[in-house]
This record gives structure tokens, sequence and C-alpha cells, in this order.
């Protein structure tokens, strides 16, 4: 198995090089550390026992923004979230580990299988959109005024 690993999985120290055949992260993961202290010797440790850094294709990445797109999620992924999910996508068969909500139900809808480390997990993959809380006009992600009636702008569970 090829395990994927997130930040939060890293973070959690739960994870080690014998839980897998092959231990992959992407360069966006590795960014978020910061020399020195705790949650460095844990990333330090994985790659030392082999955990691999992988810059996936454009070509992974655009479909991840695809589906987040059409499930809502754009909003609620960092660059190291897409990252990391376009390298989940492009090794097939790999796991993703994580405990990300919005990073699961993007996987669930390209098809990416992956498990969580201290939370719970979705139960069930959801769509969302983005409504004015007074008119009740939907709007594009990213919008938090509505450009109609000046209302906030939230995001709803859609399906």
């Amino acid at each position: 198995m090829i395990a994927v690993l997130d930040t939060s999985a890293i973070l959690s120290g739960k994870f080690h090089s014998g839980m897998a055949d092959r231990v992959v992260t992407s360069p966006s993961v590795i960014n978020e550390f910061s020399e020195g202290g705790h949650s460095w010797r844990l990333m330090q440790y994985l790659r030392d026992a082999g955990m691999e850094v992988i810059a996936p294709p454009e070509s992974a990445i655009e479909e991840v923004l695809k589906a987040a797109r059409v499930t809502g999620d754009i909003e609620n992924l960092s660059e190291a979230d897409i990252e990391v999910l376009a390298v989940a996508f492009h090794l097939k068969g790999s796991k993703l580990f994580t405990d990300d909500y919005a990073m699961q139900n993007v996987a669930s809808h390209i098809g990416i299988d992956y498990e969580s480390i201290l939370q719970e997990g979705i139960k069930k993959k959801l769509y969302w959109k983005y409504r004015c809380s007074s008119c009740g006009r939907f709007a594009e992600p990213g919008t938090e005024i509505c450009p109609v009636c000046g209302g906030k702008i939230k995001r709803v569970r859609w399906k």
C-alpha cells in the first residue's frame, strides 16, 4: 500500500514507516513545518525513514480543483490540501491519511481511498453551496457579501 500523508497525519505521531510499503507527502506539506521543535522532528523522522516528497502533475491538481468546486469544498482547502489530494489521485491505489473533513469529502468524490487518524471521519459525502443569509441568492465561492442586497454569504449544505 502507498500511504499519502497530510500535515495532520504527520503531526499525529501515530504513523510510522512500517504501516505501508511506501509513504509519500507533497512539497507544500513539508513547507508547513518550521525547523526545530517537536513537529519538525516528527516530519524529519518520517523523511529519515524513507518518506518520499512528490510534486503532483498539473493534470491531477486540475482534477482535484474540479472536484472541490463540485462538492463546494474549494474555499476550505489550502494549497497543501490540494497538493496532497492530487498526489493521492495521481498515485492510483494509494490511501490518503487525513483528519481534514473537506479533504475526505473531495477524496470520496473522486474515488480516493482515505482513513482518519485521530478523528472519526466523515460519515457521507456532502455538497455545499454559498448563499446569502438575507435574500437567499446563491453566490460563487469566495464571495463574502451579497452583490444584490449586501447580506453575509454563508456556506450551506446543499445535498
